[in-house]
């Protein structure tokens, strides 16, 4: 008759452990030390399952890098530094439907020892519209994207809409139905890539960087009146939208 002999219990303790194993002739590291250190570099080593981040977030960080980079390619600032942190532009609105977004950043921006630092605010309104993805400057006192879009209308479309005529827009050129009197009246002011073509009642659009937008057909009397926004960069002053 055989009888089994139990193995014996292999203590976790690491000071425990080490004597367990010199007690019993193991092979292994033998000293408390050892043992610990091969325990931490094994949590080290062990791949970390990450739980994926929710759609939701992953959608709000993407568009809000491609805003920035847009910002960044067009000369905007896209975060306010300080003193010692900086903050970024985040998604303060959208428009799903017409894929437009208002980013928002505010802070303090460090301009020296002398001067110190100021509270600033930045403000963008992006969007992609068929000649690509597009982005201006607007004042960062404009919390939602209603306001923005409110704010870079130019009046006279503001009034146009609310007189019943028809508008029509090509990047930052407005199209406004008028009488056969003004027929083409701003066409002289035009940026240089879009033309007036009257005599096939088509705005064209032939920029050299490529990115064009559709021609578009105008078949009835019509005005032209340019956006104007706050220029990329620091500067309060305005220049002509996208």
């Amino acid at each position: 008759m055989s009888l089994t002999v139990p193995a014996p219990h292999v203590p976790y303790d690491p000071r425990r452990l080490a004597a367990f194993l010199t007690e019993h002739g193991m092979p292994g590291q033998r000293s408390m030390t050892a043992i610990t250190r091969l325990r931490r570099e094994r949590i080290h080593n062990r791949p970390v399952n990450l739980m994926p981040r929710p759609l939701a977030e992953r959608l709000r960080a993407r568009i809000i890098a491609t805003a920035v980079a847009e910002i960044g390619r067009r000369g905007g600032e896209t975060e306010i530094v300080g003193d010692r942190s900086s903050v970024g532009l985040h998604l303060a609105d959208r428009d799903p439907a017409t894929r437009t977004v208002l980013l928002r950043a505010e802070g303090w921006r460090y301009y020296s020892r002398r001067f110190g630092a100021r509270h600033t605010t930045l403000a963008y309104v992006h969007g992609a519209d068929d000649a690509g993805p597009w982005a201006v400057r607007v004042p960062g006192t404009l919390t939602t994207l209603a306001e923005a879009l409110a704010w870079m209308e130019p009046a006279e479309v503001t009034k146009a809409r609310a007189a019943g005529r028809r508008v029509r827009r090509q990047g930052d050129v407005y199209a406004i139905e008028t009488t056969a009197a003004h027929d083409g009246r701003g066409s002289d002011a035009l940026p240089e890539a879009h033309q007036w073509r009257p005599q096939t009642r088509y705005l064209v659009h032939r920029p050299e960087d490529g990115r064009r937008h559709r021609p578009l057909k105008l078949p009835y009397p019509v005005r032209f009146v340019r956006q104007r926004v706050l220029e990329m960069g620091r500067s309060g002053g305005r220049a002509y939208g996208d």
